[in-house]
């Protein structure tokens, strides 16, 4: 896989998350195993936002020639995809997310391999 097609399939997940938080934010409690709440949705919304950028950031800079920024995209990929696993690994054990948990882990994981991949390659 090319790096430029790891971004756009990075910001286009970006943008999906973005959508699916804000529009259904309950969804992710039920996926996940997590006590449905008011303030779990409040938050679930704003964290849905954050990845909005996230897309933008990776579908318009992921298109640049330039290496130091290609570097720092696929430094960056790598360090979310394998925190993001990690936390949802953590949640898990600890009890605090149920198995549904591990869909997001799964995608996380093999995000997580393909930017490893993309850097050494590069």
């Amino acid at each position: 896989m090319s790096a430029p097609l790891l971004f756009r399939l990075t910001a286009y997940l970006a943008f999906a998350l973005c959508a699916a938080l804000l529009i259904a934010p309950g969804l992710f409690s039920a996926i996940f195993g997590l006590d449905a709440s008011t303030g779990g949705e409040v938050m679930a919304r704003r964290a849905g936002v954050l990845f909005a950028p996230i897309g933008l950031i990776y579908l318009q800079l992921g298109a640049s020639g330039n290496q130091q920024v290609r570097r720092a995209l696929l430094s960056a990929g790598t360090l979310l995809m394998i925190a993001m696993a990690l936390l949802g690994l953590t949640e898990l054990i600890l009890g605090r997310a149920g198995p549904g948990i591990l869909v997001a882990v799964s995608v996380e994981v093999i995000l997580a391999a393909l930017y490893l991949k993309v850097t050494r390659d590069a």
